[in-house]
């Protein structure tokens, strides 16, 4: 028993020796795919990188940048919160939504609060796709992402046109270091005002950036 035990503690420390990134590499492998890795922690320096600069899909994680590009134009006063969005007939496709689950028929108004509810709490691909829709496109988003100095984030498609080809999605990536930044830039200096990052936050409590 002895032994084992000291053995166990020899292991340990030696692993605690291999430098972070070789660790994390070897976790990498055994998951036989392309793994990417960036991290922060306030007040340490991590050298975790892992590819951080690659080009992995971004898939529903660009709901997090939309939706800090449509509070943000409502804080321009081109939006508001409880404005009423129409939600056409045409949104409509096989995908998950709860909104689609609820108005099946759709050709009804929704307000603005409860689409960005249903995207950041829900992951909703047609919530996301009328907000997209909302602020003027793809493009548009990709102007506020430079805007904040993080064009690493690319994103040209809506989810209606990533389901229609699945191939597409390579094409919409993230880079994890900035990603990443992004999220560091949210949690220290919210580029939105403090009313619209509480309510940011309290959207995906499970997920609120320290």
């Amino acid at each position: 028993m002895r032994i084992c035990t000291l053995l166990f503690f020899a292991a340990s420390f030696a692993a605690a020796q291999t430098p972070l990134p070789q660790r994390l590499a070897a976790i990498a492998n055994e998951a036989h795919g392309k793994v990417y890795v960036s991290c922060s922690l306030p007040g340490v320096k991590l050298d975790c990188d892992l590819d951080a600069h690659g080009h992995p899909p971004m898939q529903s994680t660009f709901k997090f940048p939309l939706a800090l590009a449509v509070l943000r134009q409502v804080e321009l006063g081109k939006l508001q919160l409880d404005q009423p969005v129409r939600f056409l007939k045409s949104d409509r496709y096989t995908t998950f939504s709860p909104l689609q689950d609820e108005f099946p028929e759709a050709d009804v108004d929704v307000p603005l609060r409860k689409l960005i509810k249903l995207m950041a709490e829900e992951s909703d691909n047609i919530a996301a796709n009328i907000l997209l829709r909302l602020i003027g496109g793809p493009d548009v988003l990709q102007q506020y992402l430079d805007s904040l100095g993080l064009s690493a984030i690319h994103q040209q498609d809506s989810e209606y046109t990533l389901h229609g080809d699945q191939k597409l999605q390579y094409r919409d990536y993230a880079e994890p270091a900035a990603m990443v930044a992004l999220l560091r830039l949210f949690a220290d200096h919210s580029p939105l005002n403090s009313e619209h990052t509480a309510l940011l936050n309290d959207l995906a409590p499970a997920k609120r950036i320290p």
